[in-house]
């Protein structure tokens, strides 16, 4: 049964958290094809070797921005998932070479980096074909420690003692608060949008200011000179719920990279404010948090949307995934293919059917056992898939009887992308790569239903 066995504890479980729903079965008819006539055929010229491509990078840890380059084994796979061949990536992180002929699937592994051992991740390409796969990336889960940048605050604070500032450690601080614990801010990017408001917010006004250096950031009135926009909130589909699952965020980018960054709980308004003159493009990011109690596990289903903001401070309107019986029905079959013994397959899902808008599918499943220690694996695939049963040579054993810790992460995903699956699954993956939204169109009118299962403490 190999990996299959990992997953028949959770389904039971899953099966019984999506009450009501089933799937259909839709058998396609086939088209008979006669020939009437014989035809000699002419010899067809032989084809080019397709070739395979692909970059392994590492993020240091989850608070960075920065990748470097990762070793990785590559396996090659055949349709039902048993090795064909296996090669290492370059020290420069990067493969190319001939697809090996039957090749269906191609799996990244990487367990080291700079001579340390990490949590063995594994990364599964479906269905390849003969294209440039991008960039994958691998986590080294070291402790995060953002860098942080000084400020020099004392001039604000004289000539506008009565006003708050946002941006900095503390948020709404008034500025005459403002101490060495609080007048710092994190340097994840060169640059950031700090904003000050009077009590009334009457005037409210940003700033643009540079991360670079050693050298305290001065902050003065003259330097907040683009005025802010109020972002109308409201008009979010989840905001309107009082409840701590209920999350907005407010993201600014300009062309190269993210330049503000914030978190709205509660009537914070002085948090609402974007501010056109300094940032390319703003998105609201709005989402809502179920709890469910499952037999041993904790189920968590999140529903989020990306809204894109106009210059008045309008998000436009986009419609969010929920768990309707379409949805429902989808994620049965995904559960009830997991407890099927007699299928080949690990899952079998189809969520073609449950909104025109989804594009993408993505699995991570999480887990520790006493062979390979802890492991994390993921998959990036077509709203409609099968994945099967995957052997991994000497990479990862696959005849686990016992796991703890199992953890699954399954995301619905509706990207605004009008071009082939390849083209999207490179783009997902070179946002995953630290270079996330400098083209940040896949946002915009994007949703995103998520199913978190984790065994309960």
């Amino acid at each position: 049964m190999k990996f299959k066995a990992l997953f028949l504890a959770v389904s039971a479980s899953l099966a019984l958290s999506a009450c009501g729903g089933s799937s259909n079965d839709n058998p396609v008819a086939s088209k008979e094809q006669q020939n009437t006539t014989t035809t000699t055929s002419k010899p067809e010229p032989e084809k080019p070797t397709p070739m395979f491509s692909v970059t392994a990078r590492l993020v240091p840890s989850s608070c960075s921005n920065g990748t470097a380059p990762a070793v990785a084994e590559v396996v090659f796979h055949n349709a039902s998932g048993k090795v064909i061949s296996s090669v290492t990536t370059g020290q420069d992180g990067k493969l190319t070479q001939a697809l090996p002929e039957n090749t269906h699937h191609v799996s990244l592994i990487a367990n080291s980096a700079n001579n340390q051992q990490m949590q063995t991740q594994l990364f599964t390409l479906l269905d390849v074909t003969n294209t440039d796969y991008g960039i994958i990336t691998f986590d080294q889960q070291l402790p995060c420690e953002y860098p942080r940048k000084e400020v020099n605050s004392s001039a604000l604070a004289a000539s506008q003692p009565d006003y708050y500032i946002s941006g900095l450690i503390g948020n709404g601080i008034s500025v005459q608060d403002l101490g060495p614990d609080n007048s710092v801010i994190y340097a994840e990017s060169k640059n950031t949008i700090l904003h000050i408001s009077n009590e009334d917010y009457s005037d409210v006004r940003g700033g643009l200011f540079n991360l670079e250096g050693e050298e305290p950031i001065e902050l003065t009135d003259e330097a907040f000179a683009s005025p802010g926009v109020r972002v109308n909130i409201a008009d979010l589909p989840f905001s309107k719920i009082d409840s701590v699952n209920s999350r907005v965020s407010l993201a600014s980018f300009d062309d190269n990279e993210q330049i503000s960054t914030q978190l709205i709980f509660g009537p914070d308004y002085r948090h609402k404010y974007i501010f056109p003159e300094l940032a390319t493009t703003s998105y609201a990011y709005n989402s809502v948090t179920e709890r469910a109690t499952l037999p041993g596990f904790d189920m968590f289903t999140k529903s989020a949307t990306f809204h894109d903001i106009d210059n008045n401070g309008q998000p436009r309107e986009t419609a969010p995934l929920l768990y309707d019986t379409a949805l429902q029905n989808a994620f049965t079959q995904f559960a009830q293919s997991m407890a099927q013994q007699s299928n080949s397959n690990l899952f079998e899902y189809d969520f073609s059917g449950v909104d025109d808008r989804i594009n993408l599918i993505a699995i991570t499943l999480s887990w520790e056992d006493a062979i390979n220690g802890e492991v994390r694996w993921e998959v990036v695939s077509k709203p409609q898939a099968a994945i099967p049963d995957f052997e991994f040579g000497t990479a990862i054993n696959t005849n686990i009887d016992t796991v703890e810790g199992f953890e699954l992460n399954l995301d619905v995903t509706a990207l605004n992308f009008t071009g082939g699956f390849d083209a999207l699954r490179q783009e997902y993956q070179k946002a995953a790569a630290g270079n996330i939204y400098i083209d940040t169109s896949l946002l915009k009118g994007a949703a995103v239903y998520s199913f978190d299962i984790e065994v309960s403490e």
